[in-house]
């Protein structure tokens, strides 16, 4: 089933305001049309004295959590940081919130039915599917959300699993009794970065940019791309441009690459191996050689391991929607990259990815980190959307329709 909500999660980027506020009415519908049997099922557990006391505590705030969220995500969804005209027409820099995917919700001690749909509040307004768990502690409220659940939400979007299941890591995010794992909010998530040329990227600039970063080693919002998604009908002359760009002399002192030989020539051989073609391009003042890998497949160790060597991998993709399969297929990359003048393509990258930072043709932050940095949410209700959501840099995102 987790399998299934993250393909479903995937195949419906980006989550409308539409969908987002949908779920939560059906969400707020579940309790407001049930109220009196959670209010006997919370009795029945213990959690509270009587129906009364259930309803006060727990089923009538957990409506305004809902409606509070129903009210409040147009306007967290849209609170970005951005410093100028440009930006607030459509581009420029800015710090947008994306959904994360399968969040897990554990919930365990007090006010179960606050805690739950706290957590699913958080979960729905910032996009996310959902798995709910409780503790041994609520019996009855477990069972009764398990058989009310089919009537308002599919399984895909929200389904609720036995105790322990969700503990051994196969959620994306899991939170339990208001702490949260799994890498959430402005944490770059584990990964490897990539690149995306597009059929429109000028590949010699492309070329260009990526060979610096590399000899520099980025920055911590963009950190290099460690493997790079070429057309396949370009993937020739994408090697062609990356191997000049890296027989130039360095600008300026390379960043010294600290590897082990043996094993640097272990993947070099797994690749030649597996079908790889290795191109070898060493400028004088650049340290080591760049390898550059043609034909890289994901059984390939430099694609499997985590690597720290002047390795390069063209991965060669078909159509674009192939491109983003493949970044699906692992942890979203710290960083992702993306090279083209095409702007219907540019914008289903943007919307159709997940990373901690996007960076559009080589362009570099115009603002500080500082500048960047997000205020503080103003309320509860924000707070657990941001708590939900995976923040990522944008740069260099021109105005919709322009060309760059």
């Amino acid at each position: 089933m987790l399998e299934a909500q993250r393909a479903a999660f995937f195949a419906e980027l980006p989550v409308s305001l539409a969908v987002r506020r949908d779920r939560l009415t059906r969400a707020a519908d579940l309790i407001e049309q049930h109220g009196d049997a959670l209010c006997a099922a919370l009795v029945a557990d213990g959690a509270n004295r009587d129906a009364e006391s259930a309803w006060l505590a727990e089923v009538a705030p957990a409506l305004g959590i809902l409606r509070a969220a129903i009210d409040g995500v147009g306007a967290w969804m849209d609170r970005r940081v951005r410093r100028s005209l440009i930006a607030r027409l459509g581009g420029g820099d800015h710090i947008e919130h994306l959904p994360i995917g399968v969040v897990g919700i554990s919930v365990r001690g007090p006010m179960p039915l606050v805690q739950a749909v706290d957590g699913l509040a958080g979960a729905l307004a910032a996009g996310n599917r959902a798995v709910l768990q409780f503790g041994a502690g609520s019996p009855n409220l477990s069972d009764l959300i398990a058989r009310l659940l089919p009537d308002f939400f599919d399984a895909l979007e929200v389904t609720i699993v036995p105790g322990g299941v969700l503990a051994d890591g196969a959620v994306d995010l899991l939170a339990t009794g208001g702490q949260v794992g799994g890498g959430a909010g402005g944490v770059m998530l584990s990964g490897r970065s990539a690149a995306i040329l597009g059929r429109s990227a000028d590949v010699a600039a492309a070329a260009d940019n990526i060979v610096a970063h590399r000899r520099s080693g980025g920055d911590p919002w963009f950190p290099a791309p460690d493997y790079l998604l070429v057309p396949d009908d370009q993937e020739e002359a994408v090697a062609a441009w990356l191997w000049r760009a890296a027989m130039e002399p360095a600008a300026g002192a390379a960043r010294p690459v600290h590897h082990d030989p043996e094993r640097l020539a272990r993947l070099l051989d797994d690749a030649r191996a597996r079908g790889g073609e290795v191109m070898a391009a060493e400028a004088r003042g650049a340290g080591l050689p760049l390898y550059i890998i043609r034909h890289a497949r994901a059984d390939m160790l430099v694609l499997r391991e985590a690597v720290c060597a002047p390795i390069l991998p063209l991965c060669n993709y078909a159509r674009i929607k192939d491109a983003i399969a493949a970044l699906h297929e692992g942890p979203p990359p710290p960083a992702l990259h993306y090279f083209g003048r095409d702007a219907a393509e540019r914008r289903t990258v943007v919307q159709r990815t997940l990373s901690s930072a996007i960076a559009i043709n080589g362009r570099t932050p115009s603002m500080g980190k500082d500048a960047m940095a997000i205020p503080d949410p103003i309320d509860s209700g924000e707070a657990g959307f941001r708590r939900f959501s995976r923040t990522r840099l944008v740069v260099g995102l021109p105005i919709w329709g322009l060309s760059i």
